[in-house]
């Protein structure tokens, strides 16, 4: 069920999507878990809970069961207090009407005592929501002998959820017809809708198998184990340990380019800035890194460069950062205007059309300034040593986006208008250079309006 809920929640995180995953979840959980889906999904035009693990059903109600949850359950009561139930979910989807619901059961069950079915009560799905189970009532699920050990629904699941311009509907027929083949009739998927147009999960936004011309392990960096020499020099990079990264980096300079293909000199760029703040000979490549990395420039290609950019967008899984790495950013986008490589910035412009929606500034050899509009008010200030004006920002917009309460706590009181700049430089993960502020009064001394803290009171 892990591996089953990993993977669900990796493809999503590569469609765009913003994913709230909780492994292993116990008892003492199930209110928590249940607050923040109801809080998470109120500001989403769609919602999807996805559960991998074991259910039951007892007097009509469906249960979805925690890891410490000793089954068969004691009663209802029990099962109540310390079991998710699919009502409560459901509940909660009721308030989200107008909206795409999108509920997927993969339980894998067991046939219990005391009047407990193995399988799901039949459920109604609210307007506007589709709920999927993995299995038709009175039939069980065939529990990891699926694709890479996930379970046959879930694999058939990650065969057709990158599909595209495939609509839900459309996705779980072939998902219930595969299923059925691949356990001869012995288990048929089985979903209820009340949904009133299309949706899809993928619009076209997928594109890690296209834009990526790298190994899994490279990609997935986690997945690297050395192995070979230059392997271990890469470990030792990681370390975090400048005893160890900065012999290694001595070491890789002296490795000719030619040595390298392309998978390694990629693991090597997304490994040069991981160790950037902390290794002293990494830095030096950093403070000439145009020169540095010319020795890689291959057919107009670097692929160390590549590596680089993609380290400040993805983790170690490959995914999509909810915090991009800024250290140094600008040291590493100022190359975009160096013809030499601009087939790197056309590689991570291509890689990060999935997540546009989610960022300000895409590097590119073709900038354009980004438009920032503030709107302030003068007001006058007493302090101890007497009186000051300052300039109380309001709002904040970046193409059309209010950015201004989360803008708010990335800046410090009393910068002037470069250090605004400076610090949305920072916030937008954007080069100092292309920022262009807009604002109605002159920023000397900025504070921001005491309302937008206000808001985050109990």
């Amino acid at each position: 069920a892990v591996n089953d809920a990993t993977e669900m929640a990796a493809i999503f995180r590569r469609l765009g999507y913003d994913v709230f995953e909780k492994l292993n979840f116990k008892s003492e959980e199930c209110s928590s878990i249940l607050s923040s889906f109801e809080d998470r999904i109120k500001d989403y035009d769609a919602s999807i809970f996805y559960f991998a693990g074991h259910g039951f059903e007892l007097e009509g109600e469906n249960y979805l069961i925690p890891i410490d949850y000793q089954i068969p359950p004691v009663n209802k009561y029990d099962a109540n207090r310390y079991c998710l139930r699919l009502t409560e979910i459901l509940g909660i989807l009721k308030t989200n009407s107008g909206k795409v619901n999108i509920v997927i059961i993969d339980a894998c069950r067991k046939t219990f005592d005391r009047g407990v079915a193995s399988s799901f009560a039949q459920v109604q799905a609210p307007k506007g929501t589709l709920i999927a189970f993995s299995t038709s009532p009175n039939e069980g699920a065939k529990d990891g002998n699926g694709k890479d050990g996930h379970s046959v629904y879930t694999s058939a699941l990650l065969q057709y959820i990158g599909r595209e311009t495939l609509s839900v509907e459309s996705l779980f027929k072939k998902v219930r017809k595969t299923v059925y083949n691949l356990t001869n009739g012995t288990q048929t998927p089985w979903e209820h809708t009340s949904l009133i147009g299309d949706f899809f999960f993928n619009s076209g936004q997928l594109v890690y198998s296209v834009e990526i011309p790298y190994d899994e392990v490279v990609v997935k960096d986690s997945l690297f184990d050395g192995g070979d020499v230059f392997g271990n020099l890469i470990l030792e990079l990681r370390s975090c340990d400048w005893n160890r990264q900065n012999p290694a980096m001595e070491k890789i300079r002296k490795i000719p380019a030619s040595d390298l293909n392309k998978n390694q000199q990629f693991i090597l760029g997304r490994n040069l800035y991981q160790a950037n703040g902390y290794a002293w000979e990494v830095q030096r490549f950093f403070e000439n890194l145009g020169n540095n990395l010319s020795k890689y420039n291959k057919d107009e290609e670097n692929h160390v460069l590549n590596g680089i950019l993609f380290e400040i967008y993805f983790d170690n899984k490959g995914d999509f950062r909810n915090e991009l790495k800024r250290h140094d950013f600008d040291s590493v986008f100022s190359l975009r205007e160096n013809p030499m490589f601009a087939k790197s910035f056309g590689f991570i412009r291509d890689v990060l059309q999935p997540y546009k929606e989610q960022l300000f500034y895409i590097p590119t050899i073709h900038d354009e300034p980004i438009d920032i509009d503030i709107s302030a008010e003068e007001k006058n200030n007493s302090t101890v040593v007497g009186e000051e004006t300052i300039q109380i920002i309001h709002k904040v917009n970046v193409e059309n986006k209010d950015i201004t309460k989360a803008f708010s706590r990335s800046c410090t009181y009393g910068i002037n208008e470069l250090g605004v700049k400076s610090c949305l430089s920072d916030f937008l993960t954007a080069p100092k250079d292309l920022i262009q502020i807009h604002s109605n009064v002159s920023l000397q001394k900025i504070a921001f309006a005491k309302e937008l803290f206000d808001e985050d009171l109990p």
